[in-house]
């Protein structure tokens, strides 16, 4: 989206950011340069608020304000794109380390087929995004069983 990727928007170089911003509707074509002049990286350019861009030189207010409304969206794009981290749940991970346990000592003809793990309701979502992470596909109905496959629209990544 607008020539670069927004994801990667704090490693962009100099280059990209005036790329960036010559994409922005309405921007007039001297306003790029103030940003290769300056070396604005994409860091700088997230960090950038009303102040940093008068020091850099833009001038016009409305210049201003369009630049600082697409910033704002793209930080909400970049914080969007980044990859939801995971919980690290002692309980989740103690129902998975359970349940994997007992399925050992079933291969091994100690034991009966373990059920599945019984998770609190108020755990349950949690639980089953833990296991859809580290489980993904198929590998997870042997955690949470094949019903409850459909309700697993929820990614990670």
């Amino acid at each position: 989206e607008q020539g670069c990727d927004n994801v990667r928007a704090k490693e962009w170089t100099p280059a990209q950011v005036a790329e960036w911003v010559r994409s922005v509707e309405g921007m007039q074509e001297d306003v790029s340069n103030l940003f290769i002049e300056n070396e604005i990286n994409g860091s700088e350019l997230l960090a950038l608020d009303r102040d940093g861009m008068k020091d850099i030189g833009v001038k016009r207010v409305g210049t201003i304000c369009l630049l600082l409304e697409e910033i704002g969206a793209l930080k909400e794009k970049v914080n969007k794109d980044n990859v939801t981290l995971i919980e690290h749940s002692p309980y989740c991970f103690g129902k998975i380390l359970d349940f994997l346990r007992a399925k050992h000592l079933c291969s091994l003809g100690l034991c009966r087929e373990p059920p599945r793990p019984s998770v609190s309701e108020h755990k349950r979502d949690m639980f089953e995004t833990v296991v859809r992470y580290y489980f993904p596909g198929e590998s997870s109905t042997l955690f949470m069983g094949i019903e409850n496959m459909p309700s697993m629209p929820k990614t990670m990544g």
